[in-house]
């Protein structure tokens, strides 16, 4: 079974809101009544719902030890597996539009979040068989044989919504070993998952990722992020590469300083060299919440296949600056799209009900970025404290415990951590040594150490030591990408912003620069109105 850390600071505390306001009062029969009427003929998307939102409440579930929810997901994973037929197909569509619109694209989220309740809650055969079942149909109609759909006729975005089923693909081959699965992963990568150029070849040649099939941001990161799952169980010539330099290429040119990334249309949802354009006025200072989702989930993969802890250092900016600021205070809802705006206009706004708004008829309050935000949130679950052999590799330092590792303090609201263990231990202990990291003690004797390196600490660890560290919280001005005239302001980890308010209550950090009173990203503007308008660049020469 996967295991995860038990958080407890400021990421576990959404956490939590979000199990109680959201996932506990999800309408499961509603989420599944497309499966069981297969009444998806408006080329709509209601089959990605069930399982986006599922697939993060089971880690939740998984971390929290919550029964409650870990029986609501029980309950709703039965009665979505009884809408399979004999043929083996879970699908919202109606038999003859099969394979149009979003149908691959939602069975693909079906199988994550089968998959996930599998390796998490419940090993149950049947629901390992339930999705081999699923996959084999697809296989039916899917394929490079005569009398097959090629991947990249079945769906959106010139091949890549429904190639994105790669990772599925890759995680059945990985728990049965069956070959048919590995086969039909690498029939969808020689496909390219472009009918615009083959994305593996472009990105390896250096195409920036916002000419890189049309540059739909979070199904070509999910594309990348299927071939780097394979990586990791069969390397091959030139994917690790290919995959770093997609990595680093949407790092510079596309992530904002929010750790948020999308630009180009109204919502954000495309790469668009956003990274160079977010201080351009006019130009968008959005981002869609899915991508930051489907960022952090690659970054996991990333972290995995490099060991980078500067991987790491992406994911904590994403995690405590774009997801915790689009998410509402009470847990219950999440922004679209996010901003970082050039004056003080810009303010934050629910996602709306993307059925009710495309097609006039409302399901649920459900958008994309609303089930796919927890996602991005969970994911601070899985890789705050990672285990490999003899080793315990902390890359989060907010208050948690994982096995006999407990981490406290009030990370990031403070700068001091100690962590220890609860019993004697001979595992060795790495540490994430972000540029804001000023001194490590163990046992009251500084270690020295080299940033953006792990630090590795080996010994017999006994429940009275202890590793202190400190961090250098003072504001740091971050200059825009571009080179145009404005900065932001960075404390630590988290990215600050002016709020109409003035000072915020119950932000994480309420100070003053230059003058102008400075809260957190994630606090600022969260009573999401108009009325409530946030800044984040700032012009150069602003009078101090």
């Amino acid at each position: 079974m996967v295991r995860t850390a038990c958080l407890k600071g400021v990421l576990g505390e959404a956490v939590r809101r979000t199990v109680e306001e959201r996932f506990k009062k999800l309408d499961c029969l509603l989420l599944e009544e497309p499966f069981a009427l297969r009444n998806e003929t408006d080329n709509a998307w209601r089959c990605e719902f069930w399982g986006k939102v599922l697939r993060s409440a089971i880690v939740a579930a998984a971390a929290l030890k919550d029964t409650e929810l870990e029986t609501m997901i029980a309950q709703s994973v039965r009665r979505l597996m009884k809408t399979q037929t004999p043929d083996g197909c879970i699908s919202s569509y109606p038999r003859e539009l099969q394979l149009k619109g979003w149908d691959v694209w939602g069975r693909k989220y079906v199988l994550l979040a089968l998959i996930r309740y599998y390796e998490m809650l419940d090993p149950d055969p049947a629901v390992l068989q339930c999705c081999c079942r699923m996959a084999d149909y697809l296989m039916e109609q899917i394929g490079p044989e005569e009398g097959k759909k090629s991947i990249l006729a079945v769906g959106q975005h010139n091949g890549l919504a429904p190639a994105s089923i790669l990772g599925a693909f890759v995680a059945l081959w990985r728990l049965t070993g069956e070959e048919k699965y590995r086969a039909f992963a690498e029939y969808i990568i020689s496909s390219g998952c472009s009918t615009l150029g083959n994305i593996y070849e472009d990105i390896a040649v250096g195409i920036m990722p916002s000419a890189v099939g049309n540059g739909k941001a979070y199904e070509l990161t999910s594309c990348v992020q299927g071939a780097v799952e394979l990586e990791l169980l069969e390397s091959r010539p030139g994917v690790a590469e290919m995959a770093k330099r997609y990595y680093a290429a949407v790092r510079d040119r596309e992530i904002f300083i929010t750790g948020v990334g999308g630009a180009k249309d109204s919502v954000g949802e495309f790469w668009f060299d956003g990274a160079l354009r977010q201080t351009r006025a006019g130009t968008m200072g959005l981002g869609e919440t899915c991508i930051i989702a489907t960022w952090l989930r690659f970054c996991a993969d990333m972290l995995q296949l490099t060991d980078d802890p500067a991987v790491a250092d992406e994911m904590e900016k994403s995690l405590y600056n774009g997801i915790l600021g689009a998410l509402a205070p009470d847990g219950t809802h999440w922004m679209h799209m996010n901003p970082t705006p050039l004056t003080g206009g810009g303010f934050k706004a629910f996602a709306p009900d993307q059925m009710g708004r495309n097609f006039g008829k409302p399901f649920g309050g459900n958008d994309c970025c609303r089930a796919q935000g927890p996602e991005g949130l969970v994911t601070a679950l899985l890789m705050a404290v990672t285990e490999k052999e003899n080793t315990l590799t902390v890359n989060l330092f907010e208050p948690l415990s994982y096995a006999l590792l407990v981490i406290e303090g009030d990370y990031p609201r403070t700068p001091e951590v100690l962590i220890r263990f609860t019993e004697k231990c001979t595992k060795r202990l790495r540490l994430r040594t972000p540029e804001f990291l000023e001194k490590v003690t163990l046992n009251g004797k500084e270690i020295p150490f080299e940033k953006g390196v792990y630090l590795v600490l080996s010994k017999e660890w006994e429940p009275d030591d202890k590793v202190v560290l400190e961090f250098d919280f003072t504001l740091k001005e971050i200059p825009a990408p571009d080179g145009s005239p404005f900065v932001a302001v960075k404390r630590g980890p988290l990215v600050l912003a002016a709020d109409s308010r003035g000072t915020v209550p119950g932000a994480l950090v309420n100070t003053v620069w230059r003058g102008i009173p400075l809260c957190d990203y994630a606090t600022a503007g969260n009573e999401f109105n108009e009325a409530n308008t946030l800044q984040v660049w700032f012009p150069e020469k602003i009078k101090r």
